[in-house]
């Protein structure tokens, strides 16, 4: 879920926060603002999950620069800074690993830091719009006007998106997934804690109300259409419960909730996107751990990535022949062995960034991607060398479009592919009220769901 974290998307992802207040649903490593919701404050994407898991709050922050914090939570918004000083020495020239950078000044009340950051992000004409809503105190200096403006003006356009269906607002979802047998979109509700069938632009009951113990938030979803699962991450908390997350699986004819797997470790998770193999072995990011894990056959859910290793862990694809997954973290991506569970970073020899991915599949023989943890957000392909260990080019998909910045702060997250289309959720709202509580002072707009073809 990002950049509300990275985060609850706020100011775009970030709705309330970006690269390090996000998450898209993030660990205990997640930085001190945590109170966002994806992109929002903390990466876009990881801010979603923390303020989902109940870890932040969006609306504590909205209208304030850094909330007051301990010194253990300085602490670790230094670390944050060093995390990504030590990635930026690495890779110079990348400028959305910079883009996080000044956004992790920022939360740590470094503003003259986070001004010069942005200074150099302007000199080398990073083509993205700063997200005013990712930088709270910084913001109020007079010269963030004077850069905002000059990256609105400097950043690409580019509009290849349809609306192809709308939901009802109130159900903020953040991922929408398809099944190809039936025709049929599912959209995960993120406050209703629910999922909801769409079939010609009607939304339908899926999942059936009364279970117990109640269903979480409803985040990554896939459709295993052979044999007739949807499988669904969700997290969040029951009672004075928090940070738990369940990986659901359900028959996705008639939304019988089947079976719910949880790791079982009393520790905080944060499941978040889900990829399913031919043979139904079942892959799982847990982004508040940073770690990848597995059911197979059905069975007990296992790490197979230990925790730790992908900070804000969000995104995950699986390669055509299922001897890779890719997983889209803070500030990268990385390449894992099905067989083994060896890793390697994607090396990046394009021109572009790819940090702050929330939403990543495969398609043909390279990567779509919602990019929504760089500043505003965007749709990109990434075209990958023969081996998929190389980023070999970065083209922009969809860049500016109006439902990803709207009022109140919105951003794309996640989508599904179908067949050369790539439907998408673009206006994701972190920190959306649940029932019974004070409506945002932005109302909500109905959910928009966008396609856009994918040339081979």
């Amino acid at each position: 879920m990002q950049a509300q974290d990275r985060a609850t998307i706020g100011a775009r992802k970030r709705p309330c926060g970006s690269f390090f207040r996000t998450a898209s649903k993030k660990s205990m490593v997640i930085p001190p603002r945590e109170a966002h919701h994806r992109r929002m404050q903390m990466p876009g994407w990881i801010a979603r999950g923390a303020a989902v898991a109940g870890l932040v709050s969006c609306a504590s922050q909205a209208t304030t620069g850094l909330p007051a914090r301990t010194a253990a939570e300085q602490a670790k918004a230094d670390r944050y800074v060093a995390r990504f000083e030590q990635k930026l020495a690495e890779v110079p020239d990348d400028a959305g690993i910079r883009y996080g950078l000044c956004e992790a000044y920022d939360d740590a009340g470094r503003v003259p830091d986070a001004l010069k950051c942005l200074e150099g992000l302007d000199l080398r004409g990073w083509p993205v719009s700063i997200r005013a809503m990712d930088f709270r105190p910084t913001r109020e200096d007079p010269q963030f006007a004077t850069l905002l403006r000059r990256s609105d003006a400097r950043a690409i356009r580019v509009d290849g998106s349809r609306v192809a269906f709308t939901a009802p607002a109130e159900l903020v979802p953040e991922n929408v997934a398809f099944d190809p047998k039936t025709g049929a979109f599912f959209l995960g509700s993120i406050p209703l804690r629910k999922i909801v069938r769409v079939v010609d632009g009607r939304v339908q009951v899926f999942s059936k109300a009364g279970v117990a113990p109640p269903l979480l938030s409803i985040v990554g979803m896939k459709v295993d259409s052979e044999r007739r699962t949807l499988w669904a991450a969700s997290e969040g908390k029951r009672g004075a419960e928090k940070a738990l997350s369940e990986l659901l699986l359900f028959d996705v004819d008639t939304g019988e909730l089947l079976h719910r797997f949880a790791a079982g470790d009393g520790k905080p998770h944060m499941f978040n996107d889900v990829v399913i193999t031919r043979t139904e072995d079942v892959f799982v990011s847990d982004t508040l751990g940073g770690g990848i894990y597995r059911v197979s056959n059905r069975g007990s859910l296992r790490p197979f990535v230990p925790a730790g290793t992908f900070p804000h862990a969000n995104g995950i694809a699986l390669s055509r022949d299922e001897k890779k997954l890719f997983v889209a973290y803070d500030l990268g991506i990385a390449v894992i062995d099905v067989a083994t569970g060896a890793h390697v970073e994607l090396r990046n020899d394009s021109s572009s960034s790819i940090a702050g991915i929330d939403g990543l599949y495969v398609h043909r023989d390279g990567l779509v991607a919602v990019q929504n943890g760089t500043g505003l957000a965007r749709i990109v392909r990434i075209s990958l060398d023969s081996e998929a260990t190389r980023a070999t080019r970065v083209a922009i998909l969809e860049s500016g479009n109006p439902w990803f910045n709207r009022a109140g702060g919105t951003a794309p997250t996640t989508g599904v592919l179908v067949g050369d289309r790539f439907y998408y959720i673009a206006n994701y709202r972190p920190g959306a009220p649940r029932p019974g509580e004070k409506p945002p002072a932005e109302p909500l707009e109905d959910v928009r769901v966008l396609s856009i073809p994918l040339a081979p």
